[in-house]
This record gives C-alpha cells, sequence and structure tokens, in this order.
C-alpha cells in the first residue's frame, strides 16, 4: 500500500477558538508555562528530530503525524531552543487540529506539514495561521501570561515561559498588553 502524504488545511476555527483549545490542552495535560515540550512529546508518543523531513524543511520545523501518538517532530539545527519550543508546539497544534480532518478524508494517509506552503492556497496559509495560535495559547496561557507580563516585563515572561522576545511580543500584543 503506498502512504499518501497530506498536507493540513484550515478549519476556519476563530483565533480564540484555537487558543482556548490549546490551553485547555495544556490543562488536560498537565503542561505549565516554561514545563519541557520536549518531554511532553515523549509522554505522549511523538518523537523529536533534529534534521529534515525531506521536503524543503532543513531550516525549519515539519511533522510526519499517523496518529495522535504516532508522529515525528523534526526542528532545525539551525534555531535557538526558545524558537525551538515554539515550532514544536506549533507542530503539535497540526497535529491536534488539522489531523483529525485528513484521517477522515482517508484513514491510511499520514500528515505532513512544512513551514513551505502555497503561497496561493489559503486553505494551507490558513492551517499556519491556526497552528501559531495555537502554540501561543499553548505555551503562553492568557490567564497566567496576562498577570506575569504585568508583574515581570517582556523580559520576565520571556524567560519564565521560555520562549522568544518576539513570541512574547507578539502574545502580549494580542491579549492587549503592548501597543
Amino acid at each position: 500500500m503506498t502512504v499518501e502524504l497530506m498536507t493540513p488545511t484550515g478549519l476556519g476555527a476563530s483565533k480564540a477558538s484555537v487558543e482556548k483549545f490549546a490551553e485547555d490542552i495544556a490543562k488536560h495535560v498537565g503542561f505549565m508555562p516554561g514545563d519541557s515540550i520536549e518531554e511532553l512529546v515523549e509522554r505522549v508518543g511523538g518523537k523529536l528530530e533534529v534534521g529534515s523531513s525531506g521536503g524543503g524543511d532543513a531550516e525549519s520545523g515539519s511533522i510526519v503525524a499517523s496518529a495522535v501518538d504516532d508522529f515525528v517532530i523534526y526542528v532545525s539545527r539551525h534555531t535557538s531552543l526558545k524558537r525551538d519550543r515554539f515550532t514544536i508546539a506549533h507542530e503539535l497544534g497540526h497535529l491536534l487540529l488539522h489531523l483529525d480532518p485528513i484521517k477522515k478524508t482517508n484513514s491510511h494517509a499520514v500528515m505532513r506539514a512544512t513551514r513551505w506552503v502555497d503561497e496561493n492556497d489559503q486553505q494551507q496559509k490558513r492551517a499556519e495561521w491556526e497552528a501559531n495560535w495555537f502554540a501561543a495559547g499553548f505555551l503562553m496561557p492568557s490567564e497566567h501570561f496576562v498577570k506575569d507580563y504585568e508583574a515581570l516585563g517582556l523580559a520576565g515572561v520571556t524567560a519564565k515561559y521560555g520562549v522568544s522576545t518576539t513570541a512574547a511580543q507578539i502574545r502580549a500584543k494580542s491579549l492587549g498588553l503592548a501597543p
């Protein structure tokens, strides 16, 4: 049997609902801000590999998933640990948001998401946005983040949540904490 690799497409879910879903998932699995996302991936049956899944993703992250407990997330050897945390959470977003619809279409299909999407394909672009929203909500849950941002500032949340300054700035702006 030939394995069909399928690219995720967007659900059309709102940003708020995707972020809430991510926050709920984090609570469900006991993931707290700053926890090891690498250990979480292993705990739920996934693998992390440094390198490429083979489709021009050597400089970024990607995921190849057969099931929610059978997946490999690839991270670049050229990125920081803080960037990798967001990438891993982004790929988990693809897994939890986009794998099920693929499986409903073809139960034998394998989802493969890379950073490189067809810029003319609005559904692929939407899937990327949704995975980014998931990563932000998962790593920086709004309730905790707002309190910590107000108490610790940008540098403090960057350190506590283990994310890049850019990720923390975007999250703060999206939550109305920064211009």
